[in-house]
């Protein structure tokens, strides 16, 4: 045999263990400690929990809000008719079961029945009161006033015409959807010296007077281009900082960033009017509607000082050519007419020097204290200075740089047909001659 089958073979090869004769002493039993109460979560209950958790998904996750909105009313409606909702937002199977359609109690809701009556009266006092009052009738023109007014005459009849309504409303420009729009654009201009909802009036003011002015380009204006273009005119500066595009696009400020350093105090003005407009804008057909927001835009972006040079150069090219063509530049035509109001407004916009003395130097006063607040940010922030400090301002001379900057263009525009801007140009010679004095 082999030795380790031999080794197997031997006693002494593998020692017996044999159990001793006394018995083993029994194990200790060792016992679990009590369990503890449960630590009060200071997140609350896990009810509360799930319910924040829901309300959570819901702020964030729009689909789940529908979602957990239709769960809540199938439960709430379940509950309420004494069935059970189904795992779905649906009905339960057995609330709609014949079975127990006669157990389901179906109480009448007499709140919601009143609110209906309380809510045709009102409807009823509105319609009948625009007819007693003409509210809308008194915002149109003599013709329009009577196409509003046949329009409501059936309001408290069964055979009332909603449709020519909408028409006759839509046709009047009513007074209740612009006053309050002119109300929100006033409210939104900031508390800045200068370029405040005072500036913005002062602008549609002279606006109006150019046209009152200019009578042959105020007859050959549609009522839609007249509106939009006094809007435009006292919507022009709405927001703005009380600081200039130099200064925003100098320090990455956020319309600088957001309109890519081109024009941004004036794309910032437009799109800000044109969303307190819309609910005006959208009582206009749909043509009406793209021409007057394309002029509104035009119109305000044309106030940028950057513009200035190229406007001026622009008109007196086309009055030359118009010249050299052995007629005229006439505003009237309707192919001039969006290139002069743009003049218009950017004159009205720069037009303080041509006002009378006593008005023009309320409105210095406030413009330079505005200017030597940018002063004092722009040496602040270490940037190349774009208006002069206080203390190193020179006034008269400041205001004739500026009048000789401004007078071209006003002469410009003196030269169009149709067009009279003497009263400005005189304004504008008499504050230079005091200031020379």
């Amino acid at each position: 045999a082999s030795p380790r089958r031999r080794l197997r073979g031997t006693s002494a090869s593998r020692p017996r263990h044999r159990p001793s004769a006394s018995p083993r002493p029994p194990a200790e039993v060792v016992r679990a400690p009590p369990p503890r109460p449960p630590a009060e979560d200071p997140r609350g209950s896990r009810r509360e929990r799930s319910r924040r958790n829901i309300q959570l998904a819901a702020v964030t996750s729009p689909r789940h809000a529908r979602r957990t909105i239709r769960v809540e009313a199938a439960r709430a409606a379940a509950k309420k008719n004494g069935s059970r909702p189904s795992s779905r937002y649906g009905a339960s199977p057995r609330a709609t079961s014949p079975r127990f359609k006669d157990k389901i109690k179906r109480k009448p809701n007499l709140l919601a029945a009143a609110k209906r009556v309380v809510v045709a009266n009102q409807v009823h006092r509105t319609l009948s009161g625009l007819v007693k009052e003409k509210k809308l009738a008194d915002a149109a023109s003599e013709g329009r006033r009577e196409a509003l007014s046949g329009a409501l005459a059936k309001v408290d009849h069964w055979d009332f015409n909603i449709w020519e309504c909408v028409e006759a409303q839509r046709r009047a420009k009513p007074q209740h959807l612009l006053r309050p729009f002119v109300q929100k654009v006033l409210g939104t201009y900031q508390d800045v010296p200068y370029h405040n909802a005072l500036h913005g009036a002062d602008v549609l003011q002279g606006f109006h007077a150019l046209l009152t002015e200019s009578h042959a380009l105020d007859a050959s204006l549609d009522d839609d281009t007249v509106l939009v273009s006094l809007l435009a005119a006292i919507s022009h500066d709405v927001g703005h900082p009380g600081l200039t595009n130099a200064y925003l696009v100098a320090t990455s400020h956020e319309l600088a960033i957001r309109y890519n350093d081109v024009s941004p105090l004036e794309n910032m003005h437009a799109r800000v009017a044109l969303d307190l407009a819309r609910p005006w804008m959208e009582t206009l057909p749909p043509e009406d509607r793209r021409a007057g927001r394309a002029l509104w835009i035009d119109l305000l972006l044309a106030t940028d000082m950057k513009h200035h040079a190229g406007a001026i150069f622009d008109m007196q090219r086309a009055l030359q050519k118009a010249q050299a063509a052995g007629g005229v530049y006439d505003a009237a035509e309707p192919a001039h007419q969006h290139e002069t109001l743009k003049i218009f407004i950017h004159a009205c916009d720069v037009s303080n020097p041509a006002k009378p003395w006593a008005t023009y130097m309320k409105w210095t006063d406030l413009v330079m204290e505005e200017f030597w607040k940018q002063a004092e940010l722009e040496a602040e922030n270490g940037l190349a200075p774009t208006m002069p400090r206080k203390q190193n301002t020179d006034l008269a001379k400041f205001q004739l740089g500026f009048i000789g900057f401004i007078r071209p263009l006003f002469a410009t525009a003196n030269q169009i047909a149709s067009v009279d801007f003497s009263a400005p140009l005189a304004c504008l010679d008499e504050s230079r001659r005091r200031w020379a004095e």
